[in-house]
């Protein structure tokens, strides 16, 4: 049975192509949770440009994830290792090679940095569009520059107006098409086929979990420390999870959180599974799409449970919830947690705090009082 979210973004009566637009190139190479939020930006542009090539310009390690979407074309793979290994004029040789001499018609930068826009640049785009508050002086290379603000930068309030990643991406969209994206209950696009399932359920039965056993899926890792809800905090949620709920558990992470997932386990009993990477990150989301529901901190295994619709059990703290969390429109499954401390949301990710009150102010038994609120209806 193939597994598919086919939600839309906009209707697909929008026509917002011109008979000139042949090739579009979208540049989001990272990271993995704002890659996910570039989806609907994707989907909104195969939308208005139905016969149109669009390729996509990401790291190499979402290379597979992006080509997971059914509106691209084309991946290209962008290796950040060739920025150090070769320097920059060699990576940027590679990089117009790997371009193509045709160019693009319409580049959509949604990076907004100034590597990205220079890559922009070396596609050969005839028309490059990219955000008006593009860091590091990234604007300034771009043909037509767009204000994802459109509506005003205060609320009504007077307090600064805060966009949702998905919404800003789609404000290039916007420029191109006049028209404001609609949503549907599921905006995120991505299909797999029988082959896709069979092999998942080959590989969590390598891992000891069998197909038919029903789990909740655990993500305590993230890419900064300053994300993370403390690990002892998982282990007793997870212990609560497995003693009154009677499910097993699927701790998730990457082979290099293998220590993380292996001391949570420790302090567990049986039913607890460990995939240390053993789950590829373009089966992820099918992954995730099987369980019950899903806790774990702002980061992209997160975006993958609600781009498949599992409800989300999610921790911010250092990141506005705002502009990051869960984005699904009219879906009431998605709780987050934070403990309001006034230096909260700080968005400094690179000072070590030495408190992290935020996070360490939620604790196990509420998360687990929200989850008992939602099982039980």
């Amino acid at each position: 049975m193939s597994t598919s979210q086919t939600g839309n973004v906009l209707s697909r009566k929008t026509s917002a192509a011109a008979p000139s637009v042949h090739r579009i190139l979208l540049v989001k190479p990272s990271s993995l949770g704002d890659v996910i939020h570039a989806f609907p930006l994707l989907s909104a542009l195969r939308g208005s440009f139905p016969e149109a090539s669009i390729d996509w310009l990401v790291n190499t390690e979402f290379s597979s994830l992006v080509g997971r979407h059914p509106g691209v074309s084309k991946v290209i793979s962008f290796p950040r290792s060739l920025w150090r290994k070769k320097g920059f004029f060699k990576a940027m040789g590679e990089m117009r090679r790997e371009f193509g001499p045709a160019g693009y018609d319409l580049v959509l930068d949604a990076q907004g940095l100034m590597r990205s826009a220079l890559l922009s640049r070396l596609a050969g785009g005839s028309r490059i569009i990219g955000f008006s508050d593009a860091r590091e002086g990234a604007a300034f290379l771009y043909h037509e520059r767009v204000d994802p603000f459109a509506g005003g930068k205060k609320e009504l309030d007077g307090s600064p107006r805060v966009l949702h990643a998905v919404l800003k991406n789609l404000s290039l969209w916007r420029h191109l098409s006049g028209m404001e994206p609609e949503f549907s209950s599921h905006p995120f696009e991505i299909h797999y086929g029988d082959e896709d399932n069979r092999h998942l359920s080959e590989l969590l039965q390598s891992i000891g979990l069998s197909p038919n056993l029903p789990f909740v899926a655990i993500h305590p890792g993230a890419k900064r420390e300053i994300k993370r809800w403390p690990s002892l905090y998982f282990s007793e949620l997870l212990d609560l999870v497995r003693n009154k709920l009677g499910l097993n558990v699927l701790l998730l992470g990457s082979a290099g959180e293998s220590s993380l997932l292996s001391e949570i386990a420790t302090r567990s009993g049986p039913g607890v599974y460990i995939s240390a990477g053993d789950v590829p990150l373009d089966l992820m989301p099918l992954c995730l799409s099987r369980a019950r529901f899903f806790v774990g901190n702002d980061s992209g295994p997160l975006h993958m449970a609600v781009m498949m619709g599992t409800p989300t059990y999610s921790f911010f703290g250092s990141s506005d919830v705002r502009r990051t969390g869960p984005f699904s429109p009219g879906n009431t499954e998605h709780r987050t947690f934070t403990d309001p401390v006034p230096c909260a949301p700080c968005g400094d990710f690179k000072t070590k705090c030495s408190h992290l009150s935020c996070l360490v102010g939620v604790t196990p038994n509420v998360v687990f009082d929200e989850i008992l609120k939602k099982t039980q209806h």
